[in-house]
């Protein structure tokens, strides 16, 4: 997202048009009567532009993260180009046509820079509604009934409703109870303290004070409950009051905030978005260095080169079976962005036939080809997650920008997982066998495949945020032990059959582990910790394979050997690190022989 601003820029004019056009003329003049030049060197800029076929309004509501991903494209955008032009902090003048929730969110993303936001009024004109600079009322704003006056245990969340037009608190908080039974710790309401009505909201210093009062009962709720999992908010009320609201809002200090919108349809509060801590690979864009940059870039240009060289491979007759298999049509014809992409959410994007790269996949990669044996390792794990991707596509679009909340159906994407990592090693095979045929003879088609998973692990890997590994959701860890079963069977079958078995679909799962709700997900998974075991618990380890069930119990030493390798993985040589997995897998194949018949 490019921001047209230089150094003479004053000031932005900020359109949020998801609802309705914002007037040039008509907030210019709301600057001035604001007493505020609205005209030199005040560039007029839109978050979302008004676009009838993108109207959140009727999206789903797992759908909107597009929407709260543009403000946070816009946020990391305008921070980035302000520090390349030497300017601190711009003041933006905000005029917002959208829905509560976006327009709070935004707020939040401006933060510790001049703001103003204006409210409309029915005839199109607008008034200034919060100014961050202006002091706040005397008179408290809100009367806040049932917020906790000290330490409160339990589990759960906390119902906070804010209710300043209308109110909303007996809908909002049934719709909450339904959905979470016997979980809410506490429910808060905040009104106006001249009561609820559509003149309750009269402007600037109110909005200070509604802001400063709004702060104190989210830091108190983080103080008193500390076993609060999420502050689940519904807002009615004027949207300049709402992102006024939004400045008050630190998800580093506060307890996560689930923001939901009213579905006029339905007549339903939605969640819509969870505001929680960013994760470490949503760091804003300004803190890559020039030189990682360049790194990313010179990255970049080597996945370029792979991509079209599969491209044209693909495009050879021979390959003709190969690309219907794999879905592969809109492949041979996409092409990789120019550029890495810096703003916060997937790591990768393939959309309308163009493949984007965040920077900080880029250098994953880059530091991948550090531990990998050859180039050639390392391009056979960029064409392996192409092929897995591409193929997830031509499945009908099953991809990071539009399958929202795929953990939901954690186990229906692990078997579409499968399915795609499978079809990425037909392909790497079937490359092997066209480019380095004597090799795969040589060393026979079993050790090859062997080769092919190792390399597919090595593509899950990258996308880790976090090295050391110390903790995984629980379907990413099935994900690995997988592969992890495949790698060593082809290692035991190598040694007495060259024709590579079929690969076929495992189950495996380890049950007992102590578990957590996943901070960084807005549906509920759980995560595990790679160092951690409730010794009092006994550990179970499944497996279900070619129709046979395997069950272990008090396997504990076991799976702690795993995780133990998982966690130093990167501390030791590859091939010790893939020894001591054949070993551990070993034990177990030792233990049950028929996991590693031959058949298929």
């Amino acid at each position: 997202m490019n921001i047209p601003i230089n150094k003479k820029t004053n000031a932005l004019l900020l359109r949020y048009e998801h609802d309705r056009a914002v007037s040039d003329p008509a907030a210019r003049a709301a600057i001035e009567q604001a007493g505020m030049e609205a005209h030199q060197y005040v560039e007029s800029v839109a978050v979302h532009e008004l676009d009838a076929e993108r109207n959140v309004r009727k999206q789903r509501p797992q759908d909107w993260a597009g929407a709260f991903a543009e403000n946070d494209r816009f946020a990391e955008a305008l921070m980035r180009q302000e520090a390349e032009l030497g300017v601190n902090h711009l003041a933006v003048h905000l005029f917002p046509l959208a829905p509560l929730m976006l327009g709070m969110h935004l707020a939040s993303r401006l933060d510790r820079r001049p703001l103003c936001v204006y409210q409309q009024n029915p005839n199109g004109d607008w008034w200034l509604g919060y100014q961050r600079d202006q002091a706040p009322s005397e008179e408290p704003y809100f009367e806040v009934e049932g917020l906790p006056t000290g330490p409160q245990g339990g589990r759960g969340h906390v119902a906070l409703i804010i209710e300043v037009t209308r109110s909303i608190r007996g809908k909002a908080v049934a719709q909450f109870k339904e959905r979470h039974p016997s979980a809410l710790l506490a429910t808060v309401v905040l009104r106006p303290v001249r009561g609820v009505a559509p003149t309750a909201f009269e402007g600037p210093a109110q909005a200070a004070r509604a802001a400063l009062q709004f702060r104190q009962v989210l830091d108190t709720l983080h103080e008193h409950l500390e076993g609060c999992e999420s502050v689940l908010l519904a807002m009615d009320g004027p949207g300049s009051l709402a992102a006024a609201l939004g400045t008050a809002i630190n998800p580093e200090t506060q307890h996560p905030l689930r923001l939901h919108h009213f579905d006029q349809g339905t007549s339903t509060y939605v969640p819509v978005h969870l505001l929680r801590p960013r994760r470490k690979e949503e760091r804003p864009a300004a803190l890559l260095t020039p030189e990682r940059m360049n790194e990313a870039t010179r990255v970049l240009e080597k996945v370029r080169d792979v991509h079209q060289r599969l491209a044209t491979w693909l495009r050879e007759p021979e390959q003709a079976a190969l690309v219907d298999r794999i879905h592969g049509a809109d492949f041979l014809e996409s092409h990789i962005g120019g550029a890495p992409e810096l703003s916060s959410g997937p790591l990768y994007r393939h959309v309308n036939g163009s493949w984007n790269f965040h920077a900080d996949l880029l250098l994953g990669l880059g530091a991948l080809r550090q531990s990998l044996a050859s180039d050639e390792d390392w391009n056979e794990c960029v064409r392996l997650l192409l092929v897995h991707e591409a193929f997830h596509v031509g499945q009908g679009g099953l991809t990071s920008y539009n399958y929202s909340g795929s953990g939901r159906t954690g186990f229906v994407l692990e078997v579409a997982d499968f399915d795609a990592d499978a079809m990425a090693i037909e392909v790497a095979l079937a490359w092997r066998r066209a480019r380095r045929g004597g090799d795969v003879r040589e060393q026979g088609e079993t050790r090859t495949v062997e080769q092919i998973v190792w390399n597919v692990v090595e593509s899950l890997r990258v996308f880790e945020p976090v090295r050391p590994v110390l903790e995984l959701s629980e379907r990413r860890l099935r994900r690995y032990l997988i592969w992890f079963f495949h790698a060593c069977r082809l290692s035991a079958l190598a040694r007495r059959a060259k024709d590579a078995p079929g690969l076929g679909l495992v189950t495996m799962e380890i049950v007992g582990l102590s578990t957590f709700p996943d901070p960084d997900e807005e549906y509920a998974q759980q995560r595990i910790r790679l160092d951690h075991f409730e010794k009092a618990t006994p550990v179970v380890v499944a497996v279900y394979f070619q129709r046979r069930l395997v069950r272990e119990e008090n396997h504990r030493a076991w799976v702690e050997r795993l995780f133990k390798v998982i966690r130093d993985w990167e501390s030791m040589p590859l091939d010790e690190a893939r020894d001591a997995v054949r070993l551990i897998f070993e034990e177990l194949f030792s233990r049950h022989r028929a996991l590693v018949a031959s058949g298929s």
